[in-house]
């Protein structure tokens, strides 16, 4: 009677074991289907950019503002409105992106006008967001001596700066003021 106890436990376990083999084996049929399919998606065909407008070397790009305001930064309380006109030249197209020089422009800020100097930004690849950096010059209107200043800057188009309009924010820091400015433009170029 123990022989036939172990050959039933025996059979018995054999049927069990083969029976979760074949439950996970369909368990696991979605996730191998989802390995498949993530798969096949990383190997799609890349998406045509040709749609897009992109930059060409050389073009000049002007943001113009429409409104602004600004906020000096150590005391919000301070504030107004806020203008200015900076222009970019593309000055190289890379796969990555572009790069612009920052050739003219000015900003008007509590009662003061800063004369953009010089100056440098980048875009990726769409030049859908644009950051960068540059310098300022205010002619004083006792000394008729320039103060110099310096800025960062950032700038989202809507589409590309081949479109129509432009947020940009600056940081602007002159003596010992610093301006947080923000201003909505439309582009030209």
């Amino acid at each position: 009677m123990k022989s036939t106890s172990t050959k039933i436990a025996t059979l018995g376990a054999a049927v069990g074991i083969f029976a979760a083999l074949l439950a996970l084996s369909g368990a696991l049929a979605p996730v191998f289907a989802a390995t498949q399919q993530t798969s096949s998606a990383t190997n799609a065909a890349p998406i045509s950019t040709s749609s897009i407008p992109g930059l060409t070397v050389g073009q000049v790009i002007n943001i113009t503002s429409t409104s602004g305001h600004f906020k000096v930064v150590s005391d919000s309380s301070k504030n107004g409105t806020a203008s200015g006109t900076v222009a970019f030249t593309v000055t190289g197209k890379f796969a990555s992106g572009y790069t612009l020089s920052i050739t003219a422009g000015s900003l008007s800020v509590n009662g003061t006008t800063y004369t953009i100097s010089s100056g440098s930004a980048q875009t990726g690849h769409y030049a859908h967001r644009m950051v960068g950096q540059g310098t300022t010059t205010v002619v004083g209107t006792t000394s008729g001596t320039a103060a110099s200043g310096a800025f960062l800057m950032k700038a989202t188009a809507r589409g590309t700066f081949g479109g129509e309009y432009a947020t940009m924010s600056l940081d602007l820091q002159s003596g010992t003021t610093e301006y947080a400015i923000f201003l909505v433009g439309t582009i030209q170029g």
